[in-house]
């Protein structure tokens, strides 16, 4: 019986574990970040303060590093290369049913304690679709909401090749 109820709770916690998610970051060293504003090689002419601001506001709600503009343990640097917005699907009428944004970033990571680049992808595209003739919650219904999402991406990307390697 002793061993029924052992096996029991530790089967327990070890489900109530797996549901628990940890943000690691396995650069203990580095504690914040510079995020420099972007260039842009577009012309659209608002997407590379979108992009900086969309990371400022990821890595302060992230919490693993702290922006910072004064003494940085690591700094970011992008260009946003290029911008399409074009049509993606149409129905049997013609009428265009989706619209894809693709943006293509030059981006880069840079460990200023060891002085040496932890993250560089010189062309990360990444596209995201989306219908203006919707009302389903789970699809993008505005241009703005397909950038938004590829900046949240752009995050991600960065996060995993960085901060969760594994």
């Amino acid at each position: 019986m002793k061993y029924i109820i052992t096996l029991f709770i530790i089967v327990t916690l070890c489900l109530i574990g797996c549901s628990y998610s940890l943000k690691l970051n396995t650069l203990p060293h580095i504690k914040n970040v510079q995020i420099s504003p972007f260039e842009n090689d577009t012309i659209e002419y608002t997407l590379a303060q979108d992009i900086q601001n969309y990371l400022v506001t990821s890595f302060q709600r992230d919490g693993r590093l702290k922006i910072t503009t004064i003494d940085p343990d690591s700094f970011i640097e992008g260009t946003v290369l290029d911008y399409r917005h074009d049509i993606h699907s149409y129905d049997n009428f013609g009428n265009v049913l989706e619209y894809r944004v693709t943006i293509l970033f030059d981006i880069k990571m840079t460990d200023l304690i060891m002085q040496e680049v932890i993250y560089e992808n010189k062309q990360l595209l990444l596209s995201e679709n989306y219908s203006t003739h919707t009302d389903n919650p789970n699809v993008l219904n505005s241009e703005i909401s397909a950038q938004e999402k590829i900046y949240e991406r752009v995050f991600d990307t960065i996060i995993r090749s960085t901060l969760e390697l594994w």
